[in-house]
Parts: C-alpha cells; structure tokens; sequence
C-alpha cells in the first residue's frame, strides 16, 4: 500500500528511498571532497619548503614536488637544468620549474631554499648579490 512521505514523496515502505539515495549521494560528494582535501594537507606537509603560494598553479605545483623529490633521492640539479648564480660565488643553484618558476637550492648542502617567480628570482639575486 503507498503512501505519502513528509517530504511529498509516495511510495511503499517506511521511508522515502528518492530522498534517501539523493541523501547518499551527497554524503559520496562529501566524503570524496574531505578525503581530496585531507591528501592535498597531508601533501603540503610533507614538502620540505613552503609551496602554498602556488597552490593555485596545479602544473607548477606538481613540478616543483618532482624536482625536491629527485634531488632527495640523489639527482643533483645540474642534471635538471639547474644553474649556479654567478653572482653569489657559488653559493646557490637555480632550477627552472615551468616557464616562471624557479627553485632556489643551497650549493653545498642541496638543501631546499625556496620557490620563486622569474621576477622575484631577479629582485633577489640583485638585492642580495649586487654586481
């Protein structure tokens, strides 16, 4: 025998099934985007340097996460296309991380400094390292 629901729905039974499969398809949703944001959290506090302010750039990120794991397992950067900066003696490296992008390390100790843009890269190495 049907009958009418609270939420205007008929059907057989003692709930509304259309209301509880759309219910449990939120609760997916939800479920989905709490886990994507926990993996995205764990992930940033994994990487050895802060890359929150291009967290927006997906490509940027990414790169940047592959290059500090290849230098961690034992790549040195001038295998990735890293450079010495003349100007500081040979005392930091550069490496390209997309078109803007650049990955400061320390020379000695390969140590992570910093991701910069290209324009704030050249600030940088002309504020600390003058001519």
């Amino acid at each position: 025998m049907k009958r009418i629901f609270g939420c205007g729905h008929t059907g057989k039974g003692k709930y509304c099934h259309t209301c509880e499969s759309v219910a449990r398809s939120k609760r997916a949703v939800r479920i989905a985007q709490d886990q994507k944001r926990a993996a995205r959290t764990f992930a940033a506090t994994a990487d050895p340097i802060d890359l929150s302010g291009v967290a927006h750039l997906s490509a940027v990120l990414r790169e940047a996460r592959e290059v500090l794991s290849k230098v961690e397992s034992g790549i040195h950067p001038f295998a990735l296309n890293g450079k010495p900066i003349k100007r500081s003696n040979g005392q930091l490296l550069s490496v390209p991380v997309g078109r803007s992008w650049r990955l400061m390390f320390e020379a000695k100790s390969l140590r992570p400094l910093q991701l910069l843009s290209h324009e704030s890269y050249n600030n940088l190495v002309k504020l600390h390292f003058p001519a």
